[in-house]
């Protein structure tokens, strides 16, 4: 029997974790203890497009952003398991991309709950922890910034990574990871595998509402992401990030990370999906962050940045499968480069018995490989806003105003198309959003 050599990495690497797994020392027998989690966002986004035959109407819309049930069970200091829902409901924005009516009253599948997180825990030690299952992919600090804690009312619509048009894809996805820290916590390292790109993917062309589906993946390999970073003053806790401490930490932390897989994808594609030969190109993503935050008598202040490429060696210039560029190689989010800058002060003030008031302001500029229609699209996004705390990240308070720029003119999801063509009839060079968050949670 053959045996490929991504099965063979992964036959190790199983391996490998089993008998860490066997030779670890044993955890001090204790009750299993279980902790629940339960919150929510609910968002009013307002745009200057949407509404009317040629779209140019504001919009308003009223959604859940997110609704989580958390169940975290230990079975002594060392094992345990955690799960993280997330409903559905009404969800019905598309980030920079455009809207999409929501389903709400028409379709079970809008009201369905969905597991985004699972994985088996084993905390050795400070300097070795393990998770394995579905976890979040450590390459980049946006991702690891918990969505229930970022500096802006939400992290960065741009900063995902490849594969998929679901978080469960390009936020997260099934793997194992190793993670530590040194020094005092000061230096920590992930470093994981996961499936990565895999089999064939279908999705929905936004313009015209086509089934579109993408190539075979070429080969069954596997995806490797490793990240470090150090922590030149506090060190932040645990294994992700909050976009804002609120003061209670000294923050100036440096990261960066890596990913990379071969045999991502087919290089010559038609329109299609015709393969025409057998290369391949592999897929490749580089990332570097800051964070520093600085509690003062005269307020805290804050200020982060995220740079974050994705390469798939230019396949989209011979690749024209419309699945392949949605979804894998091209689109939201396959080839792009670009990144953030956000800054925030909290001013020395109460409001109410414990509130803090935040101000902040954000810039974007990506460059995207091909998307919506559009060759080397570049985006830009400003804007600003302020987050009132009323009981920490608990209960929060957000309002935020954005403007989104295109280089180029672009049709969006929602936009009418020509009925033969399915070219875009509506396009955009620019707009604007304002948009609120009520976040409420037990956690």
């Amino acid at each position: 029997m053959r045996i490929t050599r991504t099965a063979a990495h992964a036959v190790i690497a199983i391996a490998a974790l089993a008998i860490v797994l066997a030779t670890a020392s044993p955890a001090t027998a204790a009750d299993p203890t279980f902790n629940f989690e339960v919150k929510g966002q609910v968002y009013s986004e307002t745009t200057n497009f949407g509404t009317g035959v040629d779209r140019t109407g504001s919009r308003t819309d009223l959604h859940f952003q997110r609704l989580r049930l958390v169940v975290t069970g230990m079975f002594d200091d060392t094992y345990g398991f955690k799960f993280q829902t997330c409903g559905a409901c009404g969800t019905s924005k598309q980030g920079a991309l455009g809207y999409a009516l929501t389903a709400q009253g028409v379709s079970e599948d809008d009201r369905d709950i969905r597991i985004i997180d699972g994985y088996a825990i084993a905390n050795y030690s400070e300097q070795f922890n393990l998770k394995v299952g579905l976890t979040k992919i450590p390459l980049t600090r946006a991702n690891l910034d918990d969505c229930f804690a970022p500096l802006s009312q939400d992290r960065s619509m741009f900063a995902y990574t490849a594969y998929g048009t679901s978080p469960a894809k390009f936020s997260r996805d099934i793997g194992a990871v190793a993670w530590g820290g040194f020094f005092d916590d000061k230096l920590r390292y992930f470093a994981g595998f996961f499936q990565g790109r895999e089999g064939i993917t279908q999705t929905t062309n936004p313009f015209g509402g086509a089934i579109v589906t993408s190539s075979p993946q070429p080969k069954s390999t596997l995806e490797f992401v490793g990240r470090m970073h150090y922590a030149f003053l506090d060190p932040e806790p645990g294994a992700g990030y909050q976009g804002s401490y609120l003061g209670e930490l000294k923050v100036l932390t440096i990261g960066g990370g890596y990913a990379s897989q071969g045999d991502a994808a087919y290089r010559d594609v038609t329109s299609a999906g015709v393969v025409q030969d057998n290369q391949t190109v592999n897929y490749t993503a580089y990332a570097a962050d800051i964070m520093f935050e600085y509690p003062t008598k005269a307020g805290t202040f804050t200020a982060t940045g995220q740079y974050l490429k994705l390469d798939f060696d230019d396949a989209y210039k011979t690749n024209f499968n419309p699945g392949d560029r949605l979804v894998d190689i091209a689109g939201l989010n396959g080839q792009k480069s670009g990144g953030y800058v956000k800054a925030a002060y909290i001013l020395p003030i109460k409001v109410g018995k414990e509130g803090k008031l935040q101000p902040y302001v954000l810039y974007e500029d990506w460059k995207f490989a091909f998307l919506l229609g559009v060759t080397n699209q570049k985006i830009k996004q400003t804007g600003g806003g302020i987050n009132y705390y009323i009981r920490g990240q608990n209960v929060r308070l957000t309002a935020e105003y954005l403007t989104t720029d295109f280089d180029t003119a672009t049709g969006f999801v929602g936009a009418r198309v020509n009925p033969v063509t399915f070219a875009p009839i509506d396009k955009l060079k620019k707009y604007n959003t304002f948009r609120m968050m009520f976040q409420v949670g037990a956690f």
